[in-house]
């Protein structure tokens, strides 16, 4: 009995440890979570007026006047706007103040406050929305929008992180850390460079993106990666670290590393290939691994294991197949490394996998389904998936669309037929007359316009020619601007060839006289094009701006009397300077 109590207590003090220990190692990993605000309509704007910047809200009304070299505006749902004033542009210096909309001065108890630039982030906006950079006592911290310190003034520098939104890189005594936008250090300062890996899905963007750290040696730099949550899975002690972004796995992290000039691949901090290789190159078409030693190539599996000897010249891998030359004659092998006699040059998957896409040595094109058996012959000049049974197909120069029974579904009359991005509808174009027609999901045609821009949305496209403008849903069906923008007050109608505004009720507000007007935008304001130029109304109809501006090249888009110029990486203004070509 005593020795089974004993036992008992054992067991029992085992799993305490076991216990303690997973405590222990849980409250060591962080957390990186944060939210990136989502900005869906402006309240304030940059005004432009002879080389200055002023700000204008989404009524047109002038809050400041255009009086600065330059004005930011981090986040225009907030009344924080930063100018710069005083500018040497031979010397590089300036002087910065902070208004809100009453163009009173504010954050005044700091040194400076300034905006935190993105780079290469997926927002329109090219600043941190969420948070500022402010100075005191010659160090730097962070605030938000209302001037509450986030964290103290402590840091020598404070930058945002490349492909990472709301990570920012703090120096402190010339060490390289992490925080986030909430304040929470990340990876403490003790390199001399942190970047993003650059993981981006559709879904998190690039919110799941690891870093990557580097520390000066004696015999240069050496690098190291940090999860997402700044977990450190491998030590500053490579020569090279990157990720494979092209794997897109939640649960794991696939480096190349290089040590001692040789390369290898790690899955988190496990070896899966050691460092034996010149070069390695991860093939997302095969999910294999081509490797090069000794100028020679060879096929590792996802899992590491050798399929392919290292004794190739040249190795290719497209759709499965990989194929291997050695001596000028190429062996074909599928990716387990079998070997295989491909009756064909070339095959494309397709995103239905019950069809793939073959290419003969007569640059023929045909398909197949997934069993191999022949579905349409080699015989097209190009042959491109579509959607369902449809695919688009060239014969003798030009371009129609023919389905899996070589039924005929659009003639050979096109120059180019595409895919609108996204969308199941097709434009169609005829080169020498401009025209291009819209055909829907069920290849009937929609529309033949000329000379048109395409706007796409998410919900629908909008094709805007010189004096016509049509709405389609996303299967390209002609579809009604009422039923599209339901909370705007006008709509946009045609009547003889010109264009005029009316009401819910189809009551007409705005007589149809203007070869063409635009929607009414989220800020209620509108377009009026007459004899080559462009005006404003609102959404009451009342005329703001007689057409007067030579826009080209665009859809011109308001707010009052001020037409919106955009210079790009999301640096836009509103401006009465129309410059006209």
């Amino acid at each position: 009995m005593k020795k089974g109590k004993i036992a008992v207590l054992l067991i029992i003090i085992v799993l305490l440890i076991i216990g303690i220990i997973v405590i222990v190692n849980n409250s060591n990993k962080k957390s990186n979570d944060y939210k990136l605000e989502k900005i869906e309509k402006y309240s304030y704007f940059k005004l432009y007026k002879e080389n200055q910047y002023g700000v204008i809200n989404a009524s047109g009304k002038v809050l400041i006047d255009a009086k600065y070299n330059v004005i930011n505006i981090p986040n225009p749902t907030k009344e924080v706007f930063i100018c710069y004033y005083d500018q040497n542009k031979e010397t590089g210096t300036y002087k910065t103040k902070v208004l809100n909309a009453k163009n009173e001065e504010i954050f005044t108890e700091f040194e400076e406050v300034l905006p935190l630039i993105c780079e290469n982030s997926t927002t329109k906006i090219p600043f941190e929305k969420s948070v500022l950079q402010y100075k005191e006592n010659g160090k730097y911290g962070i605030i938000d929008f209302n001037g509450n310190k986030i964290t103290d003034a402590k840091y020598d520098e404070i930058k945002s992180l490349e492909y990472r939104e709301g990570s920012l890189k703090v120096k402190v005594e010339n060490k390289t850390g992490l925080i986030n936008i909430k304040g929470d250090e990340i990876i403490k300062p003790e390199y001399d460079n942190i970047k993003s890996d650059q993981y981006y899905t559709k879904d998190s963007e690039y919110m799941k993106a690891g870093f990557i750290l580097s520390i000066k040696t004696e015999d240069g730099y050496k690098y190291g990666y940090a999860d997402k949550n700044g977990n450190i899975i491998v030590n500053t002690e490579y020569g090279e670290v990157n990720r494979i972004t092209e794997i897109k796995d939640k649960e794991n992290i696939y480096l190349i590393v290089s040590k001692n000039g040789k390369k290898g691949v790690l899955k988190n901090n496990q070896v899966i290939i050691d460092n034996l290789y010149e070069k390695i190159e991860y093939s997302s078409n095969c999910n294999v691994y081509i490797v090069t030693k000794n100028s020679k190539q060879g096929v590792l599996s996802f899992e590491g294991k050798e399929i392919l000897n290292i004794e190739y010249d040249n190795i290719v891998c497209t759709n499965g197949r990989i194929s291997a030359k050695k001596n000028d004659v190429t062996e074909n092998y599928n990716n387990k490394g079998e070997r295989k006699d491909f009756s064909y040059k070339n095959i494309i998957e397709t995103s239905n996998e019950n069809f793939i896409i073959t290419i003969d040595n007569d640059d023929k094109f045909g398909l197949i389904n997934k069993d191999g058996q022949v579905i349409i012959k080699n015989e097209y000049s190009n042959l491109e998936f579509l959607f369902e049974k449809y695919f688009i197909a060239t014969q003798n120069g030009k371009v129609g669309v023919i389905d899996t029974n070589k039924n005929i579904i659009i003639d050979f009359t096109y120059d180019i037929i595409q895919k609108v991005k996204d969308k199941n509808i097709l434009q169609a174009i005829i080169s020498n007359l401009n025209t291009v027609e819209i055909y829907n999901n069920e290849m009937k045609k929609q529309a033949s316009m000329k000379n048109i821009t395409i706007y796409s949305y998410d919900n629908y496209i909008k094709v805007l020619s010189e004096n016509d403008m049509k709405y389609f849903d996303n299967n390209g069906n002609i579809v009604d601007n009422k039923q599209l923008f339901k909370n705007h007050k006008l709509f946009s109608f045609n009547k003889d060839g010109k264009w005029g505004f009316i009401d819910s009720n189809d009551n007409i507000i705005v007589e149809a006289k203007y070869d063409l007007v635009t929607e009414l935008n989220q800020y209620g304001y509108a377009g009026i094009k007459q004899d080559g130029l462009w005006g404003v109304i609102d959404e009451t109809g009342k005329v703001i701006l007689e057409p007067k501006y030579k826009i080209n090249g665009t859809e011109p888009d308001f707010i009052s009397k001020y037409f919106k110029a955009n210079v790009g990486f999301g640096f836009e203004y509103y401006t009465e300077e129309v410059y006209n070509d």
